[in-house]
């Protein structure tokens, strides 16, 4: 009688406690059902469509900072991954359902031409056998303090075999460089450029804003400031910086008037030197 009656009181409050459980458990899946939050994908969905490269040519830390820029309409120019190409740009403006825009491709370009045929060193270089380490030591070994220094710190941080070093002097290999601007950021001299990758595409292939007679000791093929490209060009694509020629590829039409007055040469016409 004694064993009966506690187990009556021991089940009861068990029993109790079981049903509270079953009904609390079915409040819970129906608050969280009918009052739950919506997820938000699009910046994981956009993440997929993004190539991953995390370059930073696109002015974000990487792709997941430009696709929580879409994402939230904070950025809506959709045409910024220069590494994902159009396809990238249709798949991205498919998702959002906006318009992609005009996709125009770029490359980088070497603005130095600065090779042993053209320069001479200043003082034999023994250290530590990188870009940055030899531009602390009197700005490089070379004559000219504004070129390649061809150590190739560009060539290194490059992930798609874009860039070789030819005889001192970095060159990019036009069909491999996506653009994504990590030999731009590397480089110590700011001597690479990205432009719209046009075949034919005339560049002042200097980056040396001195005078002429200071340019001519230190590179024979070195922009003079002379001035001739700029009054030759009808389309005023060609200004001054300093003593530089600056040559606007968005104003450019390839006319190649430019070319038949340079005294050095040091404008080219195509993608490779």
């Amino acid at each position: 009688m004694i064993l009966s009656l506690s187990l009556s009181n021991i089940g009861l409050p068990v029993l109790i406690m079981g049903a509270t459980a079953l009904i609390l458990g079915a409040l819970i899946l129906v608050v969280s059902k009918y009052f739950a939050v919506p997820v938000d994908t699009k910046v994981e969905d956009l993440l997929v469509i993004l190539p991953g490269a995390n370059c930073g040519g696109c002015g974000y830390s990487g792709c997941a900072g430009y696709a929580e820029a879409l994402a939230s309409g904070e950025d809506t120019n959709l045409t910024k991954c220069i590494p994902g190409g159009a396809d990238t740009v249709d798949e991205i403006a498919a998702y959002l359902g906006e318009s992609g825009g005009d996709f125009v491709p770029t490359v980088a370009q070497v603005y130095c031409q600065g090779t042993s045929e053209h320069t001479k060193p200043r003082y034999e270089y023994n250290g530590i056998q990188t870009c940055k380490a030899a531009n602390l030591v009197q700005m490089g070994p070379g004559s000219c303090v504004y070129g390649c220094l061809g150590f190739g710190d560009c060539e290194a941080v490059c992930e798609y075999d874009a860039i070789e070093i030819i005889d001192g002097v970095a060159r990019i290999i036009p069909e491999n460089c996506v653009s994504c601007g990590k030999c731009v950021l590397e480089c110590p001299k700011n001597i690479i450029h990205t432009i719209p990758k046009v075949e034919n595409a005339y560049i002042n292939r200097c980056s040396n804003p001195l005078l002429g007679p200071i340019v001519r000791k230190t590179c024979d093929i070195g922009c003079i400031g002379c001035t001739l490209c700029v009054r030759a060009c009808k389309y005023d694509a060609i200004t001054m910086k300093d003593s530089l020629a600056i040559i606007d590829q968005d104003k450019c039409v390839q006319c190649g008037e430019c070319i038949k007055v340079c005294p050095p040469k040091s404008i080219t016409m195509g993608l490779i030197m």
